[in-house]
Formats: structure tokens, C-alpha cells, sequence
């Protein structure tokens, strides 16, 4: 199916976001309202780093509020062969050196494990798991990863996952750390709720859909790092929010 091809009843989510929950710039608060207001998401997941806690308070901030945006519970799991999304948890996961290890404890949480940018070669802490996507027992792989950087990657491994690989549902995400970029790259998916979205993953009917960050998305970036300083995520150890309440 093309990307400019869907019927009624397909909505867009966006399962890849941080918060300063780790290396985002803006509250768990502050993220779900901007997206709520400045999007046509249904669906998002919060995934910091080697923690859930501010995806909890994102979604229960988000309900409280009667925002008409979902909020997954996530994590991006650090691991001695790559970073590895886990969707649909409860509870903070810790690091693993395999990405095996990773997968088996999202599932055994009852959750979904996804190849976040299994082909990413730069630097920023981004870790991928590379030609693993071909064996490992992931639920689906990013291959549309909102990084203008990642233009090359995305193909590989839209190119390893259909022809050398799984064939495994393919999503887009954006990876913002700041909202204003949440939602350019994107996952179509059958249904309306987040339960919707996970049964559309588990058919495979979801795609990548969206672009890289635009111009204007990058000068919105470029101001917010003038104004908050450059996230920084501690190497090497789980994050730890502060004392301070974030927002809520």
C-alpha cells in the first residue's frame, strides 16, 4: 500500500520520543500537550532511555487532562549490542548486553520489542543493532527514522528487512527530543487506540509514513537549544530524573 493510499480508518502514531526523563528537552507535560496541540497524532509512545517513568507520568498526565492523544508506555533499552524499543510495558526495564536479553524481557512483560534505526552509523548516543533485525524475534523495525541523517540507513534497512531478513512490519518514527519535531515521520496504522495500534503491528498493517525534520523544525531545535543547553544523557548508567517535579 502507498503512503498517500489509505482509507478511512487509518490514523497516524508516532512511537518514538524522548522526554528529560533522559536526553528529550522538555517535560513529560510539556511533550504531550505540544504534540496534542500541534499534531494530527492519535497515538504516541514516550520512550527515554533505560526508563518508563516519565512515559507513565506522560500518559497519566495526558488522561487527567482529557488530551485526544494516547500515550504508550516505552522505554529505549540500552544494550551491549544496540538499542532496542520496548512498547506497551508497565515498568522500567535495565540494560542488557545482549539484545536478545532485551527482547525476551519485553515480552515477558507483555510487551512489543522494535529495531529502532537497526542501520544508524553517527554518533549521539544512538546505538543499532544492525544485521541482528534479520534473526532476532523483533514484533517490527524502523525504517523510516526522522533523522535527515538517516536517509541512507532507512533504505538499507527497508532493503535488509524485505529482501534478507524477516519481512517485518515497518514503521516511521521521529525520535524527536523537542515535540515541535514529533509527528514528521510518522506510522500509519489500522484503527483509532493505542490497543488498535498494537493489533495493527501484530498484522502488519502499519507503514512508514512522514519525512525527515524539516528546515523549519531544525530552527525551532537550534532556538530550544540556545534556551535549555544540549540534553545530556549520563553513558553508562540508568538515567535518574532529579528531586524536581517535571511539569506534572
Amino acid at each position: 500500500m502507498l503512503a498517500f493510499d489509505f482509507p478511512i480508518g487509518w490514523n497516524k502514531a508516532d512511537l518514538h520520543l524522548h522526554t528529560d526523563y533522559s536526553d528529550g528537552m522538555m517535560s513529560p507535560a510539556e511533550t504531550v500537550v505540544t504534540i496534542a496541540q500541534e499534531t494530527d497524532l492519535r497515538v504516541i509512545a514516550i520512550t527515554d532511555h533505560d526508563t518508563a517513568e516519565g512515559a507513565l507520568l506522560a500518559r497519566s498526565f495526558a488522561r487527567r487532562k482529557g488530551l485526544k492523544l494516547e500515550v504508550v508506555v516505552g522505554q529505549e533499552i540500552t544494550t551491549g549490542q544496540g538499542d532496542v524499543l520496548a512498547l506497551y510495558i508497565e515498568e522500567s526495564l535495565p540494560r542488557f548486553s545482549t539484545a536478545a536479553e532485551a527482547i525476551d524481557a519485553v515480552h515477558r512483560l507483555g510487551g512489543l520489542a522494535i529495531a529502532p534505526h537497526p542501520f544508524f552509523l553517527w554518533a549521539w548516543e544512538m546505538e543499532s543493532v544492525h544485521l541482528r533485525i534479520r534473526t532476532l524475534p523483533f514484533d517490527a523495525i524502523e525504517t523510516r527514522h526522522g533523522c535527515p541523517l538517516s536517509l541512507m540507513s532507512n533504505g538499507l534497512a527497508r532493503l535488509v528487512n524485505q529482501w534478507f531478513g524477516q519481512k517485518l512490519p515497518e514503521m516511521g518514527n521521529s525520535d524527536a527530543h523537542i515535540p515541535c519535531a514529533a509527528g514528521q515521520a510518522f506510522t500509519w496504522y489500522r484503527g483509532h487506540t493505542a490497543a488498535e495500534l498494537r493489533t495493527a503491528i501484530h498484522e502488519g498493517a502499519i507503514c512508514p509514513g512522514g519525512s525527515f525534520w524539516t528546515p523549519k523544525t531544525i530552527w525551532r531545535m537550534a532556538k530550544a537549544v540556545r534556551r535549555h543547553g544540549w540534553p545530556v544523557y549520563p553513558s553508562g548508567q540508568n538515567y535518574l530524573p532529579d528531586e524536581r517535579v517535571k511539569g506534572i
